[in-house]
C-alpha cells in the first residue's frame, strides 16, 4: 500500500465516523443517552487518533524524501 492509498483510507474512515456521529442523535431513543455519550466520545477519540496517524505519516514521508535528496 502506498502512502497516498493509506491516507485516502484514513480520510474515508474519518468521513464514515463523522457521518456516524451525525446520525447518533437520531438513535437516542433506542440507545439511551449514556450509550450515545459513550459512542460519541469513542468516535471523536478515534478521529483524533486517525488525525495523529495521518500527521505522522505525512511527517515521516517528508523526512524520508529529505533523506533521499
Amino acid at each position: 500500500m502506498t502512502l497516498e492509498e493509506g491516507l485516502e483510507l484514513i480520510h474515508n474512515y474519518k468521513k464514515g465516523l463523522e457521518k456516524f456521529i451525525e446520525t447518533l442523535p437520531e438513535q437516542s431513543v433506542q440507545l439511551g443517552s449514556e450509550m450515545i455519550k459513550t459512542l460519541l466520545m469513542s468516535s471523536k477519540n478515534e478521529i483524533a487518533n486517525l488525525d495523529a496517524i495521518e500527521k505522522a505519516l505525512k511527517r515521516e514521508s517528508k523526512y524520508e524524501s529529505g533523506l533521499s535528496e
